[in-house]
């Protein structure tokens, strides 16, 4: 009796939106984890507070100045704000339209920080505590850079509204910071140390008061006063990271092995894991995935050598580690 000839059943990969988030949010958490030179970030975030829709947001909802914009207006800053501290950043250009008096910037900026001294939760939202906390122990190591690429990717796992109006508040108390023309709200304390003291409260916070380290905060604020633009803009190399990864895995085919007639399998069944090994799975198939795809710059015959050594470059620049483990003995 002949037995039916096996063959093999090729499909295309389709990527559901959900997907395709958590492959930002896995490759995103990768460079964190990395960054901070941590085996993992268990002790410093809780990955059920990673919204991978935040970091999506966040890289591709900008405007030509990298802040973000927001769909939904309700979750703004209220328009008499946004007025006020555009003013105070451009000051001493100001509306002719509006009042103009002896201190009138001293009640511009009271309305202000009124606003943001009354917002129910801290910018950096109190998840996300230890992590930021973890950050500033970089800033005693004399490791700058490498903190502020951290705080680069961390802000961007905040809520779209928190991000843009750690955005916003930045780029003003930076400016009113260095502009000499503006009037010194007290005399005694410069307006950049001033800054850091009052505005410490609403952007760090933790769920205990009692466990806020007051200077950890107002140094945090000092640091990102310093280096806004560069840490709140969107990272191009994450970008691309996920573009390219994104490409490679929309590229790939599953072949399943069977016989003529056979159904294509469509559901598997495994045994129930916790969360923490959940969790860990996704990093290791995010890792996985992303040392596949250096195999296939490695093994691509249609791209030419000059393309494969560029993207080759920007891959160790990116992912040092799976790259010295394909290529140990490069220098």
């Amino acid at each position: 009796m002949e037995t039916e000839p096996v063959i093999e059943v090729v499909q295309p990969r389709v990527l559901t939106e959900e997907y395709i988030q958590d492959v930002w949010r896995g490759i995103t958490l990768t460079h964190l984890q990395k960054t901070l030179g941590l085996t993992s970030l268990e002790d410093v975030l809780d990955p059920r507070h990673v919204n991978p829709q935040n970091i999506v947001y966040n890289m591709t909802n900008v405007n030509k100045h990298g802040v973000v914009t927001l769909e939904d207006k309700t979750d703004d800053l209220p328009h008499w704000v946004l007025s006020a501290m555009k003013g105070l950043a451009n000051w001493p250009k100001y509306d002719a339209s509006q009042p103009s008096y002896p201190w009138f910037e001293r009640d511009v900026f009271k309305t202000v920080s009124d606003y943001f001294y009354s917002l129910p939760r801290p910018i950096l939202t109190s998840e996300y505590y230890k992590l930021f906390v973890n950050i500033l122990g970089l800033l005693q190591s004399q490791l700058e850079q490498v903190a502020i690429e951290a705080l680069q990717l961390c802000t961007l796992l905040l809520p779209p509204a928190s991000r843009r109006k750690l955005q916003l508040l930045m780029r003003m108390i930076s400016r009113m910071s260095q502009n000499v023309d503006l009037p010194r709200f007290n005399d005694a304390i410069a307006t950049h140390t001033l800054m850091e003291h009052m505005f410490s409260h609403c952007v760090l916070g933790c769920k205990e008061e009692m466990d806020l380290d007051e200077l950890l905060a107002t140094r945090l604020v000092s640091f990102l006063m310093d280096h806004h633009q560069e840490i709140l803009q969107v990272p191009v190399y994450l970008q691309n990271a996920v573009h390219d990864h994104i490409a490679y895995l929309r590229k790939v085919q599953i072949t399943y092995p069977g016989i003529v007639g056979a159904p294509v399998p469509v559901h598997s069944f495994c045994r129930r894991i916790s969360t923490k090994e959940f969790e860990e799975q996704k990093l290791s198939l995010s890792q996985a995935a992303i040392a596949d795809l250096l195999e296939s710059l490695v093994k691509d015959k249609n791209m030419s050598m000059k393309d494969r050594k560029k993207k080759l470059k920007q891959f160790q620049r990116q992912y040092p580690d799976i790259y010295s483990c394909h290529f140990p003995t490069t220098e």
